[in-house]
């Protein structure tokens, strides 16, 4: 679980969506993260907005909700899963015909 000792103040009063590099990688792993622990993520009952946790501990998300997180800017998420996709930072577990679910690889 996240708690307030672990998250940088600039997610803490939310200054984060103002830096230029926006949203960078740590960015992307908080706003899951905080999602899962923090925000309930993991009690929703619609598998597309919700995150799970896998066997080994890693979390796996939809597209949408990473959308959602970054106020619904499709082509800045689009990019982010580019990025995170070719560093390996996260695969596809599952495709449905308006999801994607992915897997974030621990160790960012």
């Amino acid at each position: 679980m996240l708690n307030n000792d672990e998250i940088k103040l600039k997610y803490l009063i939310g200054t984060f969506r103002d830096e230029p590099e926006y949203p960078t990688l740590e960015d992307f792993e908080y706003l899951i993260k905080n999602w899962y622990w923090n925000e309930g993520g993991s009690h929703f009952i619609h598998d597309y907005r919700r995150v799970d946790e896998t066997e080994n501990g890693n979390l796996v998300f939809t597209d949408v909700v990473l959308k959602e997180k970054l106020e619904n800017n499709e082509e800045l998420a689009n990019k982010l899963l580019a990025v995170l996709s070719e560093q390996g930072k996260i695969v596809p577990v599952k495709t449905t015909k308006f999801t994607v679910y992915y897997e974030l690889i621990e160790n960012i």
